[in-house]
């Protein structure tokens, strides 16, 4: 799916929508959920109906308990560190421009 396209709402309602069916692949109900969570039910439900918004810390305790934190890896893949001598080091191997 493009969600660069998408509105703000309904990236919203995808990720409910998501949620909801990792949460029933998972045969949980909301209420089971909540308390794995401790995201009230009536939060969960809003959210899976991408009808209420939520705090970032919610979303990572149901994606906690919904066993999908290491999901978040695809949304922020390694990059490698260079560290500040390396990158002086990089500088100095780049070519040089002749002088006149």
């Amino acid at each position: 799916m493009n969600y660069n396209i998408l509105l703000n709402e309904d990236i919203l309602q995808e990720l409910g929508k998501g949620l909801r069916q990792h949460r029933l692949n998972s045969n949980l109900t909301v209420k089971e959920l909540s308390d794995k969570s401790g995201v009230s039910e009536r939060t969960i439900i809003g959210f899976e109906l991408g009808k209420k918004n939520i705090t970032l810390m919610s979303f990572i305790e149901m994606l906690r308990a919904l066993r999908l934190l290491n999901n978040l890896d695809g949304l922020f893949p390694e990059i490698p560190v260079i560290s500040p001598l390396e990158l002086i080091e990089l500088e100095k191997k780049k070519r040089k421009r002749a002088s006149n």
